[in-house]
């Protein structure tokens, strides 16, 4: 565990003249890019910045520029810092010098204890160490976690070890021995390494708290490892033995994607076994729900499988290193948008048919429509909040601003959200249903779908008509399928004026019976409490039920009036089918029975007719007896 020291060892120039001094890294220790060099490029860029804020209040303008190059470059800094965590090269001499340099000033310490500045100096440089110390053994453990595969919980309490000990490390107490201090250069020296070491532990900080937020990002080799895939690539690199090529990275890549790319085409098959099959109870509409299913999934499916097998052939190809956080969270991305694609799909097919059928069992047709669209709404605002939190935006900082910003969407959007809410309240309301028929603002037709914004109305000249939802709830609605029995019919039968009142009365008496033995029209006992629940009784006392139900049993039969033409018998009553097609059936069975009550009582029907007397005729048509 001690190797990880060499990365210390280029900090032993600061112990020759008690300062803190940095030197560039020796190419035969280590090469390229490595985790020492990155993570004192990171701090050193916290000291530029910290440097640069302390002119910001005055010349915000000049620097803000230069500030954002120097965050943009710690932004880079960090992406590389996983890639270069499991690359390290350690030299073991080195390690030996650090060890005995840090031997050396242990001693040091012990021996200074009656010179305040000497401790003090030697004690930062061995807290400067213990920091370094620390900070890297986090690294190497953090290494052969991502090694061995472990999981994002085992990353995350390596890392919260590691910044406690940091913290343990700031709250070391000198008071006592700076106070002895008095010489100003050595006191100016000493608070210049406090702030060296505060601003190293901050940027150390910073590093692992970058880490512990994309732990999720480093479990990238967890099916590598469960797989024994490395074990596989040694095997194949034995058999084909390229120095210059990795041939068994390259063959598993290969059989991964023609594994996942065969996968396709019957993965679809066991999402429908699993989603339909189990729980899908009407086998006569089986096949249709299968076709519907399958076909609604195939291409979302197709694509997330050749996306996560494009996935684990990166794994393979970086390992032992995680991949990169730009390509996973991009992967993250792809994923959010197929999985959202495969849901809605998913709701297209089988949940349209599903949800279908408890329309047809509740009979709120609208309702469960609005859920499907709020469905989609969902899980499309899910997926668009997700992939901006991987691409680095702030979701609560965007939701907060929604608060601010709202007064001015509001006012911007007042229709459309006026129109939401009514829909609401339509929905709640229960003024028509989807299949009713209506009649608002003159409009009158076939509610086909009540939406987010408006109704849509199929009027009886098969025209489609929008209404918008505000507008509705503004105006009387005419809700001509809100009735249980009852369809109003009014006639009248006008008879010749030849008719004794004898005739009259027989045939008005017919009439009412016809009537009230009727099976077809309503009778006084068809009303809520024969027909309807039993907390029907228990509410009659508060309402009119009949009404509010929807039952009409009124029956009058009588002469009304002595028109021109006619003597006319009113008929006023209701029929119990209410359907466009019953009652037309209905009334014209009737119809036909009142025919035959006026021919059995010896009347006939009236004809609008007019009587012109003539008192005098011209004399020249006098004498002609022919006209």
């Amino acid at each position: 565990m001690r190797k990880f020291l060499i990365l210390c060892f280029f900090i032993l120039n600061l112990f020759a003249n008690s300062e803190f001094k940095f030197i560039d890294i020796n190419k035969s220790i280590l090469n390229g890019k490595n985790v020492y060099t990155l993570s004192q490029k990171f701090v050193e860029l916290n000291e530029q910045i910290k440097e640069y804020k302390k002119f910001t209040d005055s010349n915000s303008s000049i620097y803000s520029g230069i500030l954002k190059e120097l965050e943009d470059q710690k932004k880079e800094i960090l992406s590389e810092i996983p890639q270069v965590i499991v690359s390290q090269r350690i030299n073991e001499k080195a390690t030996e010098s650090f060890l005995k340099i840090k031997q050396q000033l242990q001693e040091t310490l012990k021996r200074s204890n009656d010179k305040s500045f000497i401790y003090v100096d030697t004690a930062l440089n061995l807290a400067y160490l213990d920091i370094v110390e620390s900070f890297y053994s986090s690294l190497l453990s953090l290494e052969n976690l991502f090694k061995s595969a472990a999981d994002s919980e085992s990353i995350v309490n390596v890392i919260d070890e590691a910044m406690n000990d940091l913290q343990k490390t700031l709250s070391m107490d000198l008071s006592v021995y700076r106070t002895k201090i008095t010489n100003p250069n050595e006191i100016e020296k000493i608070s210049h390494k406090e702030e060296i070491i505060a601003n190293t532990v901050n940027s150390y900080n910073e590093i692992l708290k970058y880490l512990r937020v994309n732990s999720k990002l480093l479990e990238s080799n967890y099916l590598f490892s469960i797989l024994g895939l490395q074990n596989w690539i040694d095997r194949i690199n034995e058999i084909a033995n390229i120095h210059f090529l990795n041939t068994g990275k390259i063959v598993i890549s290969i059989l991964t994607l023609i594994f996942f790319f065969s996968l396709r085409k019957v993965f679809s098959h066991i999402v429908y076994f699993l989603l339909v099959k189990l729980i899908y109870r009407n086998k006569a509409k089986a096949n249709e729900v299968k076709t519907i299913f399958i076909e609604n999934i195939k291409k979302p499916v197709g694509f997330l499988l050749i996306v996560y097998a494009i996935s684990v052939c990166l794994t393979i190809t970086f390992y032992p290193a995680p991949v990169s956080f730009d390509l996973t969270n991009l992967f993250y991305i792809v994923y959010a948008a197929l999985i959202a694609w495969l849901v809605l799909n998913i709701l297209d097919g089988y949940g349209i048919v599903l949800v279908a059928n408890l329309a047809k069992k509740s009979d709120k047709k609208e309702v469960v429509n609005l859920i499907i669209k709020i469905l989609y709404f969902v899980v499309i605002i899910i997926a668009l909040l997700f992939m901006l939190a991987q691409l680095g935006f702030n979701i609560s900082a965007i939701i907060a601003s929604l608060g601010i910003g709202g007064l001015a969407v509001a006012l911007a959007a007042k229709d459309i959200i006026a129109n939401f809410f009514a829909s609401i309240l339509l929905l709640f309301d229960n003024s028509f249903n989807q299949g009713d028929w209506i009649e608002i603002s003159g409009i009158e037709g076939t509610v086909v779908e009540i939406g987010l914004r408006k109704t849509t109305i199929r009027t009886f000249d098969n025209s489609l008509v929008f209404l918008p939802n505000s507008t509705i709830m503004g105006a009387n609605i005419k809700n001509w399928s809100k009735r249980k029995m009852g369809r109003h019919v009014r006639m009248y039968l006008g008879v010749t004026y030849d008719a004794t009142p004898e005739q009259l009365e027989s045939c008005v008496n017919d009439l009412r019976e016809l009537l009230k033995n009727s099976p077809l029209v309503a009778q006084v006992d068809d009303n809520a409490l024969k027909y309807g629940d039993t907390k029907i009784k228990y509410r009659q006392n508060l309402v009119s039920i009949n009404d509010l139900e929807g039952y009409k049993n009124s029956c009058y039969v009588a002469l009304s009036e002595f028109a021109d033409s006619s003597i006319n018998i009113e008929l006023y009553f209701y029929t119990k089918a209410i359907s466009a097609n019953d009652f037309r059936q209905a009334r014209q069975t009737l119809m036909l029975e009142f025919m035959r009550i006026i021919a059995k009582n010896g009347l006939s029907f009236a004809f609008p007719s007019r009587s012109v007397y003539v008192e005098s005729l011209p004399k020249n048509f006098q004498n002609n007896k022919t006209f």
